[in-house]
């Protein structure tokens, strides 16, 4: 069981964290690998038609919970549709981002139909950035000014229900994880941030769990100022850095 209050991250095994392309296995941004990012007001075809082609199930893999969902359906001839599907829209809405998957472009496809039909819903959706990652991982980038009020770790009651559709979503199909990671800008000192960061990404485990979510299904950590996405010399670009993303990885 990882311990939060320490900032610990061990995988759902007890091992070392899990790693997801395009960061190292602690979860820091690698810079140079390239990733195409779509608003999750593009998503919402997506959802409606992936919820179609799951409604068969199968067996949840070994140490899932108990009544969950598979990811992708029962066979290869659905996962292959799927992929099919989620790669003509996501390729219409980003470029063809969805057609570099190959093998993992049906789990790809199912999980961002999961989270987006969870999340289309919500009065925040156009401002929360939804990121394909080589691996079959989605990432959600959420801006802070939206879940927290300044300087503080509490998540607003306005973004709760937000918050609620994304524990929903890793509790409902087998064997999905998540990893939460703070960021701020650089205002402040570095081991003030480094804190702000941690307590955030704490804040949204916690949150996560009390809505159901086994903790040894979570991992969270703090980057404070150290992986800005924009300049820091602007409002614009610190709004940018004061983040918060929640990596859902599907089952290997």
């Amino acid at each position: 069981m990882p311990d939060f209050n320490k900032g610990e991250s061990l995988d759902r095994k007890g091992k070392k964290p899990l790693n997801i392309i395009g960061y190292d296995s602690h979860f820091r941004l690698i810079p140079s690998l390239r990733r195409k990012t779509m608003h999750l007001g593009r998503v919402a075809t997506i959802a409606i038609t992936t919820v179609a082609l799951v409604g068969c199930q199968t067996a949840p893999p070994m140490g899932a919970t108990a009544g969950c969902k598979p990811l992708g359906g029962t066979s290869n001839v659905q996962n292959a549709a799927i992929g099919a599907v989620a790669g003509v829209v996501l390729g219409a809405a980003v470029g063809g981002a969805a057609t570099e998957r190959g093998s993992v472009g049906a789990r790809n496809g199912a999980l961002i139909g999961a989270l987006g039909g969870a999340l289309v819903g919500s009065q925040y959706n156009s401002m929360i950035g939804m990121t394909e990652l080589s691996d079959g991982s989605v990432r959600l980038n959420i801006p802070g000014s939206v879940m927290f009020r300044s300087g503080s770790a509490d998540i607003s009651p306005a973004f709760a229900s937000t918050l609620d559709s994304v524990a929903g979503t890793i509790r409902e199909y087998c064997g999905l994880t998540g990893t939460i990671v703070g960021h701020t800008d650089s205002t402040g000192t570095p081991e003030g941030n480094r804190k702000l960061s941690t307590d955030r990404a704490r804040s949204v485990a916690n949150h996560l769990m009390s809505r159901g979510v086994d903790g040894t299904r979570l991992q969270q950590f703090g980057r404070g100022q150290d992986e800005p996405v924009a300049s820091n010399a602007t409002d614009a670009g610190r709004a940018m850095n004061r983040r918060v993303e929640i990596f859902v990885r599907p089952p290997t």
